[in-house]
Parts: C-alpha cells; sequence; structure tokens
C-alpha cells in the first residue's frame, strides 16, 4: 500500500491495564475490532491519509519526535489496520461488499447486541428487565389512569446505565391493551447516505424472540415517497436504538397479544442545524412524517411511537477539547430540560430551534427521533417521567438521556 489513507475511525482517550492510551474502533462496525495504541502511534496515523508514503511519513516522525523509524515498523503497522478493516483499501472494499449482500439477502435482522450489552440468554435479560421495572417502582410508583398512552420517549444508552429510565417509559404501556402496531423512530448514528429516514422489510430477532415489521406499511410508505427509503438499509444492521426499544416491547407483550413494529432509522439533522433551517422546510421530511402521521391516524389506537433518543454528548469521547466539570453539567441539564419543556408542550418546532439556536453544542443525538415522534404522535398532552446524566470518568465526557409519555 503505497499511500496508505485511513477510514473515519472513533478515537478516544482510555485507561488500558494501567497505561494511557487512545481506543479506535470503526463507528459503522464493518469491523468489530478495538484497538488500543499509543499517542504517538496515534500521531503516525494521522499521516495516513493517501496523501503521505512511508517515506514521507519517516520524515514527519523524525521532525516531530527526532528518532528515525524503520520502513518496515510502518509497513507492519499500515499491514495491522488492513487487517483491522481500519484502512480504505481493496481488503476493506471486498469485506464490505461481502457484508452487505450477506444482510441484503437475509430476511431477517439479528440481534447485534446480544452478549454484549446485555443478556443473550432470555431468563437473564427477562431477570435484567424485570429489576430496571422494579427499580423503577421504587423510585416512582405508578400512577395510574393518566389516560391513552399513545407514545414514549426511551433512552437508548446502554441498559446498565439507563435502564430505569427505560422502565419508567415502557411501564406506561401495561395498562393499554389495543395497541398492535408500533413505530419505532429510532437514530442512526453513522448512516453513510443523506436519506432523511431508512427503511428496512426485514422482521427483527431478539433472545425474547422474532419481532414481525409490518411490510405493508413500509411499502406503503416508501411509494408514498419520491426517492428510495432502503437506500442505507446496511445502517440497520447493527444500530442499537431500534434493537434495544424491542427488548423491553417483547417483554411487555410476548405472549399477551401480537403486534408488529415499523422500524424507521432517522438520519442526522446536522446540516439544517448548521443551515438554520427548519425540518419543517424540507420537503423530504415533510412529505415523509406527513405519510407516517396520515396512516397513524388511520390506525387510531392501534398505533404507537416510540422515540429511541438520548439527548447531550459531551466531552473529549465526542470531539470536544475539554474534559466536562459540575459547571458543565448544571448547563447541560439546564438546556436539556428547556429542550424537554418544549417536548411536554408537544412543540416540535420549538424543540427544533431550542436545539438549532445552539448550533446543537450538546450533541443531541435523538434530536431527529424526537422531532418525528411530536410532530406524527397526534396526542394532546405529554409529561416528562425521568431525566439523567451518565458522567464517563475515565474520558470526562458525559451523555444525557431522559424518558417522557404522551398521551391521547
Amino acid at each position: 500500500m503505497i499511500l496508505p489513507k485511513l477510514n473515519p475511525i472513533e478515537a478516544f482517550p482510555v485507561e488500558h491495564e494501567g497505561q494511557e492510551l487512545i481506543c479506535l474502533r470503526d463507528p459503522y462496525n464493518v469491523s468489530d475490532k478495538i484497538l488500543y495504541v499509543s499517542p504517538e502511534t496515534l500521531y503516525i496515523l494521522g499521516l495516513f491519509d493517501g496523501v503521505h508514503s512511508v517515506i514521507d511519513i519517516q520524515k514527519k516522525i523524525q521532525s516531530k519526535f527526532g528518532q528515525h523509524v524503520d520502513s518496515e515498523d510502518i509497513e507492519r503497522l499500515i499491514e495491522q489496520m488492513d487487517e483491522a478493516l481500519f484502512l480504505d483499501s481493496e481488503n476493506f472494499a471486498d469485506f464490505k461488499a461481502n457484508l452487505e449482500s450477506r444482510f441484503n439477502d437475509s430476511p431477517e435482522r439479528a440481534p447485534n447486541h446480544a452478549g454484549l450489552s446485555y443478556p443473550d440468554d432470555p431468563s437473564e435479560l427477562r431477570e435484567w428487565i424485570a429489576g430496571f421495572l422494579n427499580s423503577a417502582e421504587e423510585s416512582k410508583p405508578y400512577e395510574p389512569d393518566r389516560g391513552k398512552v399513545k407514545g414514549i420517549i426511551s433512552p437508548h444508552i446502554d441498559f446498565t446505565r439507563g435502564g430505569k429510565s427505560y422502565a419508567l417509559a415502557y411501564r406506561e404501556l401495561v395498562q393499554d391493551s389495543n395497541t398492535d402496531t408500533y413505530f419505532i423512530f429510532g437514530t442512526s448514528h453513522y448512516a453513510e447516505v443523506d436519506n432523511p429516514y431508512i427503511l428496512t422489510r426485514k422482521y427483527f430477532d431478539t433472545p425474547l424472540g422474532r419481532a414481525q415489521t409490518d411490510t405493508e406499511i413500509v411499502d406503503r410508505l416508501n411509494d408514498g415517497c419520491s426517492w428510495d427509503l432502503f437506500h442505507g438499509e446496511i445502517s440497520h444492521r447493527t444500530e442499537h436504538s431500534i434493537e434495544f426499544q424491542l427488548t423491553f416491547l417483547q417483554y411487555l407483550l410476548n405472549g399477551k397479544r401480537e403486534f408488529k413494529i415499523v422500524p424507521i432509522l432517522c438520519n442526522s439533522f446536522f446540516k439544517l442545524v448548521e443551515e438554520g433551517k427548519s425540518p419543517a422546510e424540507d420537503e423530504r421530511i415533510e412529505l415523509f412524517l406527513n405519510s407516517v402521521r396520515d396512516i397513524v391516524s388511520e390506525l387510531g389506537e392501534r398505533a404507537f411511537i416510540i422515540a429511541g433518543a438520548d439527548l447531550a454528548h459531551v466531552g473529549p469521547k465526542f470531539g470536544d477539547r475539554e474534559e466536562v466539570n459540575d459547571g458543565t453539567l448544571s448547563l447541560i441539564k439546564e438546556r436539556d430540560l428547556l429542550s424537554l419543556e418544549h417536548c411536554e408542550n408537544l412543540d416540535a418546532e420549538g424543540f427544533y430551534r431550542s436545539i438549532e439556536k445552539e448550533k446543537d453544542w450538546r450533541k443531541i443525538c435523538g434530536l431527529s427521533p424526537i422531532y418525528s415522534l411530536l410532530s406524527t404522535a397526534g396526542v394532546s398532552r405529554g409529561k416528562i417521567l425521568d431525566y439523567d446524566q451518565a458522567l464517563e470518568p475515565d474520558t470526562g465526557s458525559v451523555v444525557s438521556f431522559a424518558s417522557a409519555a404522551f398521551y391521547a
């Protein structure tokens, strides 16, 4: 490889086996490898830009660190990165094409995070979820007779940190008996296409069973738009924001009644934020949401909308220079609660503008699914059920999240 070129990868500081290292991973999940490198090695990898040759890299290292590195060592690093599928190479292209072909040919979307983010044993997973529901009840006893619940905002952070908040949202479904169609708006964290919404006809498997996708509704949504809503479907393969919702949904509904899902990945609104435009000004977004709104209205009490959405992502892990501190956390909470107040008031535009006017410095990854829920649910009242922040001391970063319910 004459001019090595690194793929887009995540790099963030960690402490690993007593050493201060940089963790590298593929945000698009083509590669499942995780590598730990020194800050000096990270500098060298920064020169893998498709422009610098091995000789160029040697000269840069000599200038930066005052030491010579043999070309064989650099070539060995190139080989290691290529084996990990971190380089834009023929090896990577072949692997990715094969991966996409297998996914496209399969009728199912297999559970990608079972055994990693949550137990793959059904009994153990049920115990987990039961524990979260018990914890929720202990902290905030359930208040019945709030009305007919038509939608929820639930986190998509890992269950270990957000389990109670998931439970506070999903226990609202316990009194519901008429719903059989669940529209799930999930954040698409790393889609490589500009498609604002990405559909799939595949059914979803989890350790708790198979969730059938309502392919008639999926096809109707696609037919109602002038572009291909399956463009970027591979993003569904490893995205967790919908998968995590299904585990709670199946725990509560399996064995009680049949249901189907409409899985919708929502791409980032960041380009609109940069331009200061509203999603309501984007013809594709408006056309799609109008289609969802029409179907939800036709289904009436049978329809339910879920937004799998987290809030702020601040700190070095997410590209910020400074670690978060008490002042940062207080400001994040203040801004998050202001945004959530717009949710409670069913104000999709106000929610969006509360993020747009600050140019999304909080990096709200749930912006598009929450906006989509508020725009389509057809509800008359909202209630914030929980708010929390998950601090990561090792990286000086934080993720915030919330749960909410919406009633007819």
